[in-house]
Parts: C-alpha cells; structure tokens; sequence
C-alpha cells in the first residue's frame, strides 16, 4: 500500500476538477476545460506506475468513474459534463486507463507512451476540427472529421519521434502506429474511443518496441 502517494494522486485529481471548475466560472469554454481535464488528467495517470500499485491504480480510476458518473446524472461538474454533443467520454475515460494498464502495467514506457498520446492527440484533434472545415462523416452519435483525423495522427506521430530518443521505435513503426490510432479513433463517437483507445495505443507502442 502507498497511502500517502495515493493521497497526493486523489488530492491532485480532485484540484484538477476543481481548477476546471474555477475556469468555467471565470469564463472560459466548456469545451476548453473538458478538453484541459482530459489532457491534464492523462498525464496525471501515465506518471502513476511510478507511485501506485496496479490494485490502488484500478481502485482509483473505478471510483473516479463512478463520480464521474454520478456527477454526470445530477448535472454537477459542468467544466466536464456540460456540452450540448451526447457522450460518455468522460465517464468512460478512467475505464479505458485501468484497462490500459492492467494490459501493461509491467510495461510502463508502453504505458506512459500509449496514455500520453490518447491524453494529447484526443483533444487536439477535437479542437482543429472543429475550428478548421473539412469533410466530415457520421459515427453513431456523433462526427468526425479529416482535419481532426489528421491532427490526431500528428499529435501521435511527434510525440513517437520524440520518444523514438530514447526508446528503441524506428520511423516505419511510429508511422504505423500514428496511422493506426487515428484511423480506430474516427470510428468511434459518443466517447466510445475514450474506453477503446487508451488499451489500444499501449498495445500498439509495445508492438514496436517500447516497453
């Protein structure tokens, strides 16, 4: 058990909502807070092998669900809930975390790569696409659109060059995987690639080398 680390994660978990709060008060999009706590929040969760046992990693990311949902059923937490679109990607998020790393919790660069990268390129794909036109396509529940696809498969692809300095990933597999990721994340709405993804791209980056 680590209960002053597991302390310190929840604290820094509970001022990420409650920071998110404070900006919607003060102003700022729903969709840029929700977009801040999923970025934020991912990064939080690809540094926690390092402080948390897998169990207390579970525990925690099952709870937060679970307040994520009920929040969600009381209209509570509008920095995060309170778009007009219908998902349960916030919800479903902390789900998609905990099956990431049970499938690679002795794996952390996989971990941390794959979590960092669906952390990153989720929102910065939501964001261009909607700011730039482009053709776009029906998913159930929702759209998607090229210049977010190819965002998301940007985003993706700098950060495996950038990882690529220290982890044993050559151009051909950072490609693969980049491509790969934004091709499974345009067929998903409703938040359905926040339970789907995060599994995937740890998988991913450990099929090409890093561990």
């Amino acid at each position: 058990m680590h209960p002053a680390e597991l302390a310190a994660v929840v604290a820094a978990v509970g001022a990420l909502f409650g920071s998110a709060e404070l900006l919607r008060r003060r102003g700022v999009s729903t969709h840029t807070t929700r977009r801040y706590t999923h970025a934020t929040g991912g990064m939080i969760a690809a540094v926690l092998p390092a402080v948390l046992s897998l169990g207390e990693y579970v525990g925690l990311a099952l709870v937060v669900a679970a307040v994520l949902a009920w929040t969600r059923a009381r209209g509570l937490l509008a920095s995060v809930h309170g778009v007009e679109r219908p998902t349960l990607g916030a919800t479903l998020f902390p789900l998609g975390l905990a099956i990431a790393a049970i499938l690679s919790w002795s794996h952390p660069a996989a971990y941390g790569l794959g979590v960092m990268t669906f952390a990153l390129a989720d929102p910065a794909a939501a964001t261009v696409g909607e700011r730039i036109g482009s053709p776009r396509w029906t998913v159930w529940r929702g759209t998607k659109s090229i210049a977010g696809s190819l965002t998301f498969v940007g985003v993706a692809l700098v950060i495996g060059l950038v990882a690529s300095l220290w982890a044993p990933l050559g151009l051909l597999g950072v490609g693969a995987v980049a491509l790969t990721l934004g091709a499974i994340e345009g067929l998903f709405g409703f938040g359905l690639d926040n339970l789907v993804l995060p599994p995937i791209a740890v998988l991913a980056w450990r099929a090409v080398g890093a561990d």
